[in-house]
């Protein structure tokens, strides 16, 4: 009798050890299944966005020759691709913009401008993957994305600078201008004024600019790559 409640106590032990195993191997199995459940509801997700919100192709070739010309911001930057060479510029705008030089002052940097070698034309996914830049994307409207800062098609010529005589004057204003600031009047306030502020929105605009521009310098610092600048840069 004491050896067959042994052997039943044996067998009970033996049978909760069993079904210890199979609720731990079933907890893991469908933590796996949500995890994987979750990962592709991740990709169906980044799916639709892409489909909702980019311009996909039937191919390579197509994106190529649908995306070659220039896109322009509304703020003195473009983007010009040629073949799968393409190259950014963020202009100075006081040295091409009459309106903006006489309301703004002039601005003494040089326009900077950037060459990358495409790497792949990702069709499938309306994106632009380069050497050492950052991705662009295409949007729905055929628009290219980088950094936040969207460039249109357009048919126009890349700027042409102002007439050199007249960013000298304005340019000789602006360097008296910031020697008047070292100097100040009897009552202590400066002697020279930076021109007219920008309003919010303006400089909410000029500052993505300067975001977009400061992610490509530093792009460009860890490539090892300098940007060019243009040859009437300087006046």
């Amino acid at each position: 009798m004491a050896k067959n409640m042994n052997q039943d106590r044996r067998d009970a032990m033996h049978w909760a050890e069993e079904w210890r195993i199979k609720q731990r191997n079933k907890r893991i199995l469908l933590i796996v299944l949500a995890i994987l459940a979750i990962a592709l509801l991740a990709f169906i997700i980044n799916y639709v966005s892409i489909m909702v919100s980019r311009t996909t192709y039937a191919s390579e070739e197509e994106m190529r020759s649908a995306l070659q010309g220039r896109f322009v911001t509304d703020y003195a930057e473009d983007i010009v691709i040629d073949g799968d060479t393409l190259t950014l510029t963020y202009y100075n705008r006081s040295h091409y913009d009459l309106e903006y030089l006489e309301k703004y002052g002039y601005s003494d940097f040089d326009d900077s401008m950037y060459d990358d070698e495409i790497v792949k034309w990702d069709y499938r996914r309306g994106e632009i993957k380069f050497k050492w830049m950052d991705s662009i994307t295409v949007d729905k409207e055929g628009n290219l994305v980088y950094y936040h800062q969207q460039y249109k098609r357009t048919n126009e010529p890349r700027p042409t600078p102002l007439d050199p005589s007249i960013l000298s004057q304005y340019k000789k204003a602006y360097e008296d201008s910031l020697d008047g600031q070292e100097e100040e009047t009897e009552d202590g306030s400066d002697t020279a004024a930076s021109g007219t502020e920008m309003t919010d929105e303006e400089q909410e605009a000029q500052d993505a600019v300067q975001e977009s521009q400061d992610e490509t310098q530093e792009a460009a610092e860890e490539a090892g790559v300098e940007p060019l600048h243009e040859a009437g840069d300087d006046v």
